[in-house]
């Protein structure tokens, strides 16, 4: 192998002397990029023909070439086969000895370093006890929850629905006898009566009646317990609640009185919340068998004597009694104006407007209610026999007297209370001016501006001190 690449070398000396000697001479170089080449197989085989190749039993010769070549380079690197295969490209040759090896031996090195720098992944061992479902109980309770609320919601709007619809099934037809309106749509700008409940939420519903003698119109108002709602469900559970109806008719006119009856606890919840009935049944209330009622009811009015007996007639009576178990209060006032004014609340100048009204509140019986909601219909009946009574009933003179009265005093005591509600808000915007001029004057920089502003206040609390002595002081005047 050394012999021919030393054959090599001695052939492109001597081909590069040539082509120096033809430049000299002014010969022409062939624009062709593979004439040396051309001419380099020409020379070989010139030199072949002639017999000036070596032979190969001259190894000692070629050796001796080689040294002195070292010698010239020193600094030469001598490169063995692999070495030189390394460097080469695998797509650019084919055919090479042992060049899948090579290839193969390079890739495995290359996939080492990439394994050696890439990051291992390690997957934790999750313990035993955290693969249990039994870890998860509160996220299936939370989910079992859920589930019965929804469920909940679904069966007591169905059961509510279900109420309202018996209740107006098995009244709808003497409400039609009795008013020329029964069901209005507030949608609806022409009235028409729609025989429907208009379903304010899903445990209260309003039926609103008109055009009868006697009353503007009356309104019913069924107030369910929130079935819906799961926690008012357990809530009710704990705390016993009733279904309610209300029916509450509007007078066009009435003598002047308030007049309730009910049981013990509807009856002091009337007193305690309602304005009217504050305000003017001061009087104890009286047990209802002075009146040939229930032991269970008791009587509040304005007026005893006359009008209870007026008011709970024979009629009256025998439906309260027959009806012991459902009938809860039956309010009449011509000063209805709502509940009672809180403190936080402020009152009005003037008393509040006040309606001429006749509320009835019946209890839903607690079981088998579509079988006992038509009972209810005497009630109703009620009802209405004493709005047409109500209208026609006259106090006497005294009596009439004694209303009037009443009315003024409740209208003095709420001016009274107006003004000293008005005079506690001066005093407090007067005290927050005052220590906000105080504030102001301790803020102040200025020593000689400060000092103006105490003497200013000073003068005004001497002021108000004085005011005061004089009001107290009582000058006698002599007569002349």
């Amino acid at each position: 192998m050394k012999l021919w690449v030393f054959v090599l070398i001695l052939l492109l000396t001597t081909f590069g002397v040539n082509g120096d000697n033809r430049n000299q001479h002014g010969a022409e170089i062939e624009d062709n990029e593979f004439a040396e080449f051309e001419d380099f197989d020409e020379d070989v085989v010139e030199l072949a023909s002639e017999g000036d190749l070596p032979d190969k039993e001259e190894p000692q010769e070629v050796a001796d070439d080689f040294q002195d070549l070292d010698e010239e380079d020193e600094d030469a690197v001598v490169e063995t086969e692999e070495d030189e295969f390394e460097s080469l490209d695998p797509d650019e040759f084919e055919g090479l000895p042992g060049d899948d090896t090579i290839w193969e031996n390079e890739n495995k090195k290359t996939k080492k370093q990439k394994k050696s720098s890439e990051p291992e992944l390690k997957i934790a061992d999750v313990p035993l006890h955290l693969r249990s479902w039994d870890k998860y109980y509160i996220e299936f309770l939370m989910g079992a929850g859920l589930l019965v609320y929804v469920v909940n919601f679904f069966i007591g709007r169905a059961k509510n629905n279900s109420i309202a619809s018996t209740w107006l099934k098995s009244h709808v037809d003497h409400l039609n006898k009795q008013f020329e309106l029964v069901g209005d749509d507030p949608s609806n700008k022409k009235a028409a009566s729609t025989h429907q409940f208009v379903k304010e939420s899903e445990h209260l519903y309003t039926l609103w009646c008109s055009g009868r003698t006697c009353c503007e119109g009356m309104l019913v108002e069924l107030k369910l317990l929130k079935r819906q709602d799961l926690i008012s469900v357990i809530s009710d559970r704990l705390k016993p609640a009733v279904d309610q109806v209300v029916i509450t008719t509007t007078l066009t006119s009435m003598d002047p009185f308030v007049f309730c009856v009910g049981t013990k606890k509807s009856v002091a919840n009337l007193h305690k919340n309602m304005q009217d009935v504050n305000s003017f049944c001061v009087e104890k209330s009286r047990g209802g068998e002075k009146y040939g009622l229930s032991s269970k009811l008791f009587v509040l009015s304005e007026l005893f004597g006359e009008l209870p007996n007026a008011i709970l007639d024979n009629a009256v009576r025998k439906v309260l009694n027959e009806n012991e178990g459902v009938f809860d209060s039956l309010l009449i006032s011509d000063q209805f104006s709502g509940p009672l004014l809180t403190d936080q609340q402020e009152p009005t100048a003037k008393f509040p407007e006040a309606e001429k009204i006749i509320s009835l509140t019946l209890n839903i019986p607690s079981e088998n209610k579509e079988r006992k909601i038509p009972n209810l219909l005497n009630l109703l009946k009620m009802a209405l026999y004493l709005t047409d009574k109500v209208k026609k009933h006259r106090l006497s003179r005294e009596n009439k007297m004694k209303t009037d009265k009443h009315r003024q005093e409740a209208m003095l005591k709420l001016m009274k209370q107006t003004h000293a509600q008005r005079q506690e808000a001066a005093q407090l915007k007067k005290e927050e001016k005052a220590r906000a001029l105080k504030d102001k004057m301790m803020n102040e920089e200025d020593p000689e501006k400060q000092r103006r502003m105490d003497e200013q206040i000073h003068r005004r609390e001497l002021n108000k001190k004085n005011k005061k002595m004089m009001k107290g002081r009582q000058f006698k005047v002599k007569a002349m």
